[in-house]
């Protein structure tokens, strides 16, 4: 039989690529670390791990049991929370992988409300572009995605969307700031910052330019949105993005949005999924509760 303790010493292990960072994560010595892993080794028949100059590494066995360790130490936490659900404890823990285009403006205000209410929830998020976050649903690395053009698939369940118009985002004294709206030829001469073709709304605006013989060649391929941003407000760059990744920058004055004329390029729509086949926790039904929540509010029309 494979003792819990075991397995989670040799994933931890299997993540830090060292037993002494193993060991001050788990807040244990680490000889208890190393006879967890003779256990293991002992039970399997193989060894699963080398000590090298470089610190650990992991064999082919070692590798086989660290993937699977991920998903049945990931599974056990969730039978755990679902106990704790019974017991009406409100706790648990939340895997998000989201787009980072989405955090300021949508998923910031939901944890934020969400701890408010339920302190005793914690949360993973990572930054991840739609095709990682489809792999994580399933491979139940994540509980939750939420992404802009989330590929369609019969085992991923899209809760709610919304549309978001796309904006051109310059610098305040960029000579295209006063402009009332913008089309893609206009961005042909410019010096666009710009994600690499496996994110959604790079896919999107090169078939809307095929579709208009417009030419855009990215000056930097940069696929994270702070970069994007930083590189526009040091004047060097426009991106091309929705208004609500970049709200507190213009609010701030730091960046302008000019739309894009209507017609010229597709809304990015914006997903919040999950597994098909996966048992919600309270946890995680209360966090998308609150997504959902502010997504809908994102569907109504201004006044």
């Amino acid at each position: 039989m494979m003792h819990w303790r075991a397995l989670r010493y040799f994933d931890t292990v299997a993540r830090c690529r060292s037993l002494r960072q193993a060991a001050a994560q788990l807040h244990i010595a680490p000889t208890a670390i190393s006879r967890q892993i003779d256990l293991l080794e002992h039970q399997l028949g193989a060894p699963l791990i080398e000590r090298g100059p470089n610190g650990i590494s992991l064999t082919a066995a070692g590798e086989l049991l660290a993937a699977q360790a991920q998903r049945t130490l990931r599974d056990l936490e969730r039978v755990q929370e679902h106990i704790h659900d019974l017991k009406g404890l409100r706790t648990g823990r939340v895997s998000l992988q989201v787009a980072e285009g989405v955090v300021a403006g949508l998923l910031t205000p939901a944890l934020a409300e969400l701890s408010r209410q339920h302190p005793r929830l914690d949360f993973d998020i990572h930054i991840a572009s739609a095709g990682q976050i489809v792999e994580a649903l399933r491979r139940g690395d994540a509980d939750i995605g939420l992404a802009f053009f989330m590929p369609r698939h019969d085992d991923i369940l899209p809760l709610a969307s919304v549309t978001l118009e796309h904006h051109v985002v310059m610098a305040p004294n960029h000579p295209l700031a006063a402009a009332s709206t913008l089309r893609l030829a206009d961005l042909v001469e410019q010096p666009l910052a710009l994600p690499d073709a496996r994110y959604g709304v790079r896919q999107a605006l090169d078939a809307a330019a095929r579709q208009q013989d417009v030419r855009l060649t990215p000056t930097f391929h940069a696929a994270s949105l702070e970069t994007q941003k930083a590189l526009a407000m040091a004047g060097v760059a426009v991106l091309i993005l929705p208004p609500m990744a970049v709200a507190r920058e213009c609010r701030a004055g730091q960046l302008v949005g000019i739309p894009l004329q209507h017609g010229e390029l597709p809304g990015a729509r914006v997903d919040l999924c999950l597994y098909r086949h996966r048992q919600r926790s309270f946890a995680t039904e209360a966090c998308l509760s609150l997504l959902a929540e502010q997504i809908n509010c994102l569907n109504v029309p201004s006044a």
